[in-house]
């Protein structure tokens, strides 16, 4: 199956980070909540500091969002 876009920003986004520890860990939603929640770094900013425009940021955002949903659990 071949990768998704979004699958290969974040890969990219994660290995452009590892010669560059943030000491928050290394995957991907570690690293997005370092650059918001803790070196403050707006929407636009964090667009430019990785060289993606902000729609794309938003969708990356919402994906590492739908990741942290629960799977869906039928109640009978």
């Amino acid at each position: 199956m071949e990768q998704s876009y979004l699958s290969y920003l974040r890969e990219q986004i994660v290995k452009q980070y590892k010669n560059y520890p943030t000491g928050c860990g290394g995957s991907f939603g570690e690293l997005l909540c370092w650059e918001i929640h803790i070196n403050n770094l707006n929407f636009v900013e964090l667009a430019s500091k990785w060289g993606i425009s902000i729609p794309t940021l938003g969708e990356l955002i919402k994906d590492h969002c739908d990741r942290l949903q629960n799977n869906p659990k039928v109640k009978h």
